[in-house]
């Protein structure tokens, strides 16, 4: 009998965890705030097929030990379209670091553009100006700047995108978008 009672405790424990995580990765990018200019937002124009969860991590002290984050949700199209990642008012970023899904079924992904936007400025990469900004995190995919081309690395029946920041360029644009 104490080892159902004990059983029930844990399946509760998990299944309440579980939606909590699940209602958290919900949530759109800016966890339902108000945004506004003073916001910073990134915004990636991109042709993903499949329908996929992004995340931009940021920090804000110059490292990139990325433990916050706000997601973003693709419809999935053979067209391009716009995925808004807002940050919270007041948080201003000194690194950025994209994760595009981990869809199984998702096949290559193509980036149009990046654009950073605050308080009115805006800071838009194409093409190669991409690459000189963000790389491929190299245990996970490739990234072509020039194409926008992003291929995933296939392991164990997992596909994932992983751009990490060219950190002493991006780090250096970054605060430009204060000023």
């Amino acid at each position: 009998m104490k080892m159902k009672i004990n059983f029930l405790f844990v399946l509760l424990f998990l299944t309440v965890v579980g939606c909590k995580e699940k209602e958290n990765n919900s949530n759109s990018a800016t966890n339902n705030q108000e945004v506004t200019a003073d916001n910073f937002k990134l915004t990636l124009n991109i042709i993903a097929k499949k329908k996929d969860n992004f995340c931009m991590l940021y920090t804000e002290d110059g490292s990139l030990n990325f433990n916050e984050g706000v997601w973003s949700q693709s419809k999935g199209s053979d067209t391009e379209q716009a995925i808004e990642f807002a940050l919270p008012k007041d948080v201003f970023p000194t690194q950025l670091r994209l994760d595009l899904g981990k869809n199984k079924e998702q096949e290559d992904l193509v980036i149009k553009s990046i654009k950073l936007e605050y308080k009115g400025k805006v800071r838009e990469l194409k093409g190669a100006e991409m690459g000189v900004f963000f790389r491929a995190d190299a245990s996970k995919c490739s990234f072509d700047a020039v194409t926008g081309i992003v291929k995933a690395i296939e392991k164990d029946g997992n596909r994932e995108y992983s751009l990490y920041p060219n950190e002493a360029i991006l780090a250096a644009e970054i605060p430009k978008l204060a000023k």
